[in-house]
Formats: structure tokens, C-alpha cells, sequence
């Protein structure tokens, strides 16, 4: 009777080992740390997550690396927010694991080694970009953005291209005509808005958007 007591309490010393998240839990200082710790399935979120973006950030060329730490600052920054401020009739350790899984599906999903172009879908954390190519050549872009979890502000925005020298140039269509720039820099597809000449940028963001949204950043290729 003993082999198979110590096979199980084996299993359970194993199974308490990788609910280690990626930092020392003796030194957790902030209520989302201490709730990681407390929570097994939040620290092995932590930990998958960590791993993940290490192991990407290892892949990318110097300045991509640079745009997925500032990313993944960012997405720190909103899960301690989610936690704070999680949806009514919802727990902060429910919303903040929904929120980790999306975060590790977008890092697992990321390519660091994009072929030349622009075609394909590029992601950061407040959405998705896609560029295709139709059968007469053209290229047309589609954006969806969002403020993370709370949708405060969506951006939506589509339209055909025009190649401006290395970059694409979306024009919007339905009020002022603010332009989307697209240029790749390395592994990232860098976006830029302009306002149209006269109507300089009061800070409330383009017409495609809605206030105080944006589609301006550094986006990664996406499988």
C-alpha cells in the first residue's frame, strides 16, 4: 500500500511545482500578485504567458522586441486594471484568467519571422489589422481595434490601399479624410493616423474611432 501513497503524493508535489508563477511569491507585493499566488490555474497562466513572451521576444529582431515589450507592459498595466475593476456579476480572478488566456493565445499566434510584404493579419493587444490582396492586385486593409476588455472605444476602419513608396496609405471614406499609414519595420507593420491638412488633432482621434481611440503602434504578424 505504500508504493501507491507515494506515487501520489509524488503527483501532488509535481502538480504544486508548476503552479509556480513567474515571480517569487515571497516578495508578491500588489493585490494581483498575492491573487496569482493564492490561485494555481492563475499561476500556471502566469508562468505559460512569461515563457511564451520570452520565447518570442528571443525570436525578434532588436526593434520588434522593443514594440513586444511595450506591449506586453501594456497588457500588464490593463490585467492589474482587470482585476481592480472586472465586469459586474463577475470575480476578479474570473475576468483576469479570461483576460491571461486571450493574452497567451495572441503571443502564441504571433510569427517573428514574417515574410517581405504586407499581406496577412498583424495583432497587437487592441486588435487586428488585416491586409489581402484581391485578383486585380489591389490591396485592401481592414482594422479592428478596441480598448482592452472594456471596449471603451472601438476603431473600425476598411478600405483599398494606395502604395505610397515602402508603406500603404488608407484613406477614410465616410467624414474626414484622416489616413492610416502602414510601414513595415522588421518583423512589426508600424501604423501611423494623420488628421486631413486644416483639421489638426484635438486628441478625440480619428472619425473611424470612437473617442479617444486609435490605430497608431507597432503590430505584429500574426499566424
Amino acid at each position: 500500500m505504500m508504493r501507491p501513497l507515494l506515487l501520489a503524493a509524488s503527483l501532488a508535489v509535481a502538480g504544486s511545482a508548476t503552479a509556480a508563477p513567474s515571480f517569487n511569491c515571497a516578495k508578491a507585493a500588489t493585490p494581483v500578485e498575492k491573487a496569482i499566488c493564492a490561485n494555481p490555474a492563475l499561476a500556471d497562466q502566469d508562468a505559460a504567458i512569461a515563457r511564451q513572451y520570452k520565447d518570442v521576444r528571443d525570436k525578434l529582431d532588436a526593434e520588434a522586441a522593443k514594440s513586444l515589450t511595450a506591449d506586453q507592459r501594456y497588457f500588464l498595466g490593463m490585467r492589474d486594471r482587470v482585476y481592480e475593476q472586472p465586469f459586474t456579476h463577475s470575480t476578479p480572478a474570473k475576468e483576469m484568467a479570461a483576460f491571461m488566456r486571450a493574452r497567451l493565445a495572441l503571443l502564441k499566434a504571433i510569427n517573428p519571422h514574417p515574410a517581405a510584404g504586407f499581406i496577412g493579419k498583424w495583432r497587437n493587444i487592441e486588435g487586428e489589422i488585416e491586409i489581402t490582396q484581391g485578383t486585380n492586385g489591389e490591396l485592401a486593409v481592414a482594422v479592428n481595434s478596441w480598448m482592452p476588455y472594456y471596449g471603451n472605444w472601438v476603431c473600425d476602419l476598411s478600405g483599398n490601399a494606395v502604395v505610397d513608396g515602402d508603406s500603404l496609405k488608407v484613406t477614410y471614406q465616410d467624414g474626414p479624410p484622416w489616413v492610416v499609414t502602414l510601414t513595415r519595420r522588421g518583423a512589426v507593420l508600424v501604423a501611423r493616423q494623420t488628421a486631413p491638412a486644416g483639421s489638426p488633432d484635438d486628441g478625440s482621434g480619428p472619425p473611424f474611432c470612437g473617442r479617444n481611440g486609435g490605430v497608431a503602434g507597432d503590430w505584429f504578424a500574426a499566424r
